[in-house]
């Protein structure tokens, strides 16, 4: 037996479960019915997330491992994933966001000519 249930909802965020899942082929019915399947069920493992998921999350495997043993088909998955789990992506360790900050600067240094980062006066 099935029954309906209305609920309030902000018209924003109707409107983005709306496109969120047309672009999935679903609807927001079957939206709503799923992540309170997920959460009501008796199973714990219905909502903790699979073993690889959260060792990306914690930093412990990389994308592509994630990926590929999760059977998803690419990182926009992947990501799709860590959010109906709520987690979040691992952030990049110090280092390599150092490495980051000193080629973005040679790349625009680079750019401008003059080996500079200040705008060019008229």
């Amino acid at each position: 037996m099935t029954r309906t249930a209305t609920v309030k909802l902000p018209e924003d965020l109707m409107r983005r479960a709306k496109d969120y899942a047309a672009r999935h082929g679903t609807s927001v019915a079957a939206l709503v019915r799923g992540h309170l399947e997920r959460v009501t069920s008796e199973d714990p493992s219905a909502t903790a997330a699979p073993g690889p998921l959260a060792a990306f999350a914690d930093g412990r495997l990389s994308k592509e491992q994630a990926i590929r043993q999760l059977g998803l088909r690419d990182h926009a998955q992947l990501l799709l994933a860590l959010g109906e789990h709520g987690l979040r992506p691992p952030s990049l360790p110090s280092h390599e966001l150092a490495a980051m900050q000193r080629t973005f600067v040679r790349l625009l240094k680079d750019a401008r000519g003059d080996g500079t980062l200040h705008p060019r006066r008229p």
